[in-house]
């Protein structure tokens, strides 16, 4: 293996067993030793993360929850921010064990959870194909959708994301060395259970954090099928054949799924399976090959878009939208909702353009025909009470506003318009229901 490789693998070995990096140097540092502990929740995708995420960013109290994004990296620096040490809770698809750094003397908890490796695809699947029915495009099939994933899909996310391994060091690393970092990182989680577990994992958090014991199921098949005409393919619509070849194609997520999935908060005397031999070169190979798939896909979702009409679903009003023409918008807007009229985002966007046209009453149907399909997303009431507010409806806008409020506390746009409405902090917080 090339040196540069092994150097990697070494430092990603010191990191799955690792004491926090930086040393207590002075007094301060070693006061914040009796700091609460940070909860570190990895996301797989189609493991429940965003019923967690959504619990945590509306529950939590300000500046508790912490979603590292595009602006403040995934990747610790050597900045800490000062806000750092009110942070309780750090969630997210790309987390970087780095990030452990702006947390020197407190305890992390580390947490993920994951799935039965054909459980898991299907569901990635069936999500996919109903995103991009409700954005206007085409689908394509379940063969395809597994040539487009990488193989050990779990595994090389947790790899290159978690552990911070570069892509092309993972092409030339042998899955015995993956599954061996992978083990010893887990090892050091505070909790590793089945996606099913979500429940008993936020009932576990949620008296140190102080948010409400169970939380509201979120990104669920159910939801999105009220949204889009999509019939799901389940487990056992696949051949024996069929499932054996996802198992053979991915030894180290199907491994780490036997070891792991029941280690719950016992992971540091779980003992991992064996990994089952499998041809060395599969990742690498198909690395290689899967641009070309990657491509096929695009031009099946575009093509049966472009097939339904010019532009596909809302990519004409999208584009209206965006270069500000918002009468020519509400128009592309209604056309699409005459071919998806349960889709509740489109209903939204149908709504933007009539406010932006000085409609604001056609707009309010327009968002109460969304909270209709879709009650409980936070945004759709907050527009709800500007179209309200336009028609000087004011104690009508007010309530919308709390609602919204209800739904997400962390929304600012809400906490601000009932400001101008005349609502101090403390008559908010006495108007909206307790957690529960």
């Amino acid at each position: 293996m090339h040196h540069r490789t092994e150097a990697l693998v070494e430092h990603a070995f010191a990191e799955s067993n690792r004491a926090p990096l930086w040393p207590v140097r002075n007094a301060f540092e070693r006061a914040r030793s009796s700091d609460p502990p940070v909860y570190f929740l990895l996301h797989i995708p189609k493991t429940a993360g965003q019923t967690i995420r959504r619990h945590l960013g509306e529950y939590c109290s300000p500046g508790a929850f912490w979603e590292p994004g595009s602006t403040t990296g995934r990747r610790a620096g050597s900045r800490v921010p000062h806000e750092m040490r009110f942070v309780r809770a750090v969630s997210g698809r790309d987390l970087g064990c780095s990030l452990e750094n702006l947390f020197p003397g407190r305890e992390i908890r580390r947490i993920v959870l994951l799935r039965e490796p054909v459980s898991l695809r299907l569901s990635l699947y069936n999500y996919r194909m109903m995103n991009y029915l409700a954005r206007g495009q085409g689908t394509y099939s379940f063969a395809l959708h597994l040539q487009v994933l990488p193989r050990d899909f779990v595994a090389h996310r947790l790899l290159s994301s978690w552990l911070e391994i570069p892509w092309p060091a993972l092409m030339a690393m042998a899955n015995a060395q993956k599954y061996e970092l992978l083990n010893r990182a887990l090892a050091n989680f505070w909790f590793v259970g089945d996606y099913a577990d979500c429940g008993l994992l936020i009932e576990a958090i949620a008296r140190d954090l102080e948010i409400p014991r169970s939380a509201t199921p979120r990104n669920t098949s159910r939801e999105w099928q009220r949204q889009v005409e999509w019939r799901a393919l389940r487990a056992d619509e696949l051949s024996a054949a069929a499932r054996e070849t996802i198992l053979m194609h991915n030894p180290i997520d199907r491994a780490l799924w036997e070891s792991w999935h029941a280690a719950g908060f016992n992971a540091a005397n779980t003992a991992p399976h064996s990994l089952s031999a499998g041809r060395r070169s599969s990742f690498f190979v198909h690395e290689l090959i899967r641009p070309g798939y990657e491509a096929a896909r695009l031009l099946l979702r575009h093509r049966t878009a472009l097939g339904r009409g010019k532009g596909g679903g809302t990519a004409r009003a999208d584009r209206a939208r965006d270069s500000g023409d918002w009468m020519l918008a509400a128009r592309y807007y209604r056309e699409a909702l005459a071919r998806m009229p349960n889709t509740p985002a489109v209903w939204v966007q149908y709504g933007h353009g009539l406010k932006e046209t000085g409609k604001p009453a056609e707009a309010e149907a327009a968002y109460r025909r969304s909270l209709v399909l879709d009650p409980d997303t936070a945004d759709t009431h907050l527009q709800l009470g500007h179209a309200l507010k336009l028609q000087g409806r004011i104690d009508e806008a007010a309530q919308a506003y709390l609602r919204a409020l209800t739904l997400d506390r962390s929304l600012g746009h809400a906490h601000s318009e009932l400001a101008g409405l005349g609502w101090t902090a403390e008559r908010i917080e006495q108007a909206l229901p307790p957690p529960i």
